[in-house]
């Protein structure tokens, strides 16, 4: 979680949008409702965790892609 936090800094710093990707359905709002709780689907959360959105639209041209994965690579794992 940290470090996923930490790149979506680093790639804030050169002008790339990125944000955590997705909340599991079960402890959700809904998902809590019908009696989801953490630990019910520990795969599912331990991804969660990891997953960052990326851009990602019909006119990415090629040189922002190449940007993207530059400053993913530049990244102090």
């Amino acid at each position: 979680l940290e470090k996923r936090q930490a790149l979506i800094e680093h790639l804030k710093t050169r002008q790339i949008h990125s944000v955590f990707h997705y909340l599991p359905l079960h402890v959700s709002k809904m998902g809590r409702r019908f009696g989801g709780k953490e630990g019910d689907c520990p795969v599912t959360e331990s991804v969660s965790k990891r997953l960052l959105r990326l851009p990602f639209y019909n006119d990415l041209t090629e040189a922002d892609q190449v940007r993207v994965v530059t400053a993913i690579k530049d990244f102090e794992w």
